[in-house]
């Protein structure tokens, strides 16, 4: 049976334990392609390796690759799970320091027992690789793009569905370290660099009469007790070179915020560290995403945030905010250029299925001697941009 009848199959109306065992058994019949795997490791080979050093830290990063239990293959389907697999198999016997997905692992619009599958298959390939890895939560993670789909009257994700199938695993890995069990603020070091990953959906799992107060699709925030542990890794980070991850974009190029709560205080919270100042950081709002923090960043020695990196916008963009490169990643999911969802930039691409396009991802590397940050994308990707730490 092909993948695409085996999908419909899946597809049809059953019991979950069934639905979940049969897209178990389909993601498991997916092998990397080696025209792929030996292209992600020609641009290892080539463009990287001469470009680093023992000395600086190297991550393997992929965002957005919306799996979906469909065999398309123009837009979002298996081929997203099939992308994990691919970049994991290539970088399994690469010099990486830190394997990464930058959120939206999946698209969120299949039933409850698929998505749980897919984030699952999805998690067991990085914990397959030899490498330390870390999952950012995504906007489409909590499966909420399903609830809206199908105006369906109770949540189809559980309070804690993701954080078991996902953040736990995280958090098993020594490397990847947070304050305390509950922190949605992690941070990886290596020598003089010091890497945080951001939860942008740091939404709280609200019911109203069995239905979400808040959509997390379409509500992105942090809020402050995320923001407290933030002032406390800082704090503590002295003579770093501190490079800031997340799946979505903090502020726009004029500064404003373009997280729905709280994003222009990340920024200020940013720049107050690089000017090592003493203060308090402050919203207008009470409730849910209200914050009234102080912070002292005067004992940081050279410390400075140089670079904050995300996803979710599925196009490639840079700017600089006082000081500060904000760094946009295109997807990797499959975007053809005939889906009315495609963005512009995807549609220049062409992407296509089977072909190199069809993916995208990218090697970061920090480099902490010659004060620099590189970025070499493949498929649907700039090959090479570089940016001041």
């Amino acid at each position: 049976m092909n993948i695409k009848n085996f999908v419909k199959k899946v597809l049809r109306p059953k019991p979950s334990a069934l639905i979940s065992a049969q897209t178990d058994s389909l993601m498991r019949r997916l092998k990397p392609r080696r025209f792929v795997t030996d292209y992600i490791t020609d641009v290892y080979n080539n463009n990287v390796r001469p470009n680093v050093s023992d000395n600086t830290v190297t991550l393997s990063v992929l965002t957005d690759t919306h799996a979906k239990a469909v065999a398309s293959a123009s837009y979002y389907g298996i081929n997203g799970i099939r992308h994990i697999i691919e970049a994991n198999s290539a970088v399994d016997d690469l010099d990486i320091d830190l394997n990464v997905h930058l959120g939206d692992l999946i698209d969120g619009s299949d039933k409850p027992e698929i998505s749980r599958g897919l984030l699952r298959f999805a998690v067991e390939n990085y914990q397959n690789n030899e490498k330390p890895f870390y999952i950012a939560e995504g906007n489409h993670d909590e499966n909420d793009k399903y609830d809206e789909h199908k105006f369906v009257s109770s949540a189809s994700f559980n309070r804690d569905d993701y954080d078991n199938l996902v953040t736990k695993f995280d958090f098993q890995q020594s490397k990847i370290l947070r304050l305390n069990p509950v922190s949605k603020v992690s941070w990886f070091d290596k020598g003089d660099v010091r890497i945080i990953f951001l939860n942008t959906s740091d939404i709280p799992y609200i019911l109203n009469n069995g239905s979400k107060k808040y959509d997390v699709k379409k509500v992105r925030g942090i809020r402050e007790q995320q923001i407290s542990d933030l002032i406390t890794i800082l704090e503590d980070t002295v003579d770093k070179h501190v490079v800031v991850f997340g799946h979505a974009n903090l502020i726009s190029p004029s500064g404003r915020s373009a997280l729905n709560f709280n994003g222009d205080l990340i920024q200020q919270l940013f720049v107050s560290f690089n000017n090592k100042d003493r203060g308090q950081i402050k919203n207008e709002l009470t409730g849910d995403f209200g914050v009234n923090l102080r912070y002292d960043f005067s004992s940081t020695g050279i410390s400075k945030v140089s670079n904050y990196i995300c996803g979710h916008m599925h196009y490639e963009k840079y700017y600089n905010v006082s000081g500060i490169n904000h760094i946009i990643l295109n997807c990797s999911a499959l975007m053809g250029k005939k889906h009315g969802l495609t963005t512009d930039y995807n549609k220049k691409w062409d992407r296509k299925y089977n072909e190199i396009s069809e993916l995208a991802g990218y090697f970061v590397n920090i480099d902490p001697d010659k004060l620099r940050l590189q970025i070499f994308g493949y498929g649907a990707a700039t090959r090479y941009v570089s940016f001041e730490i």
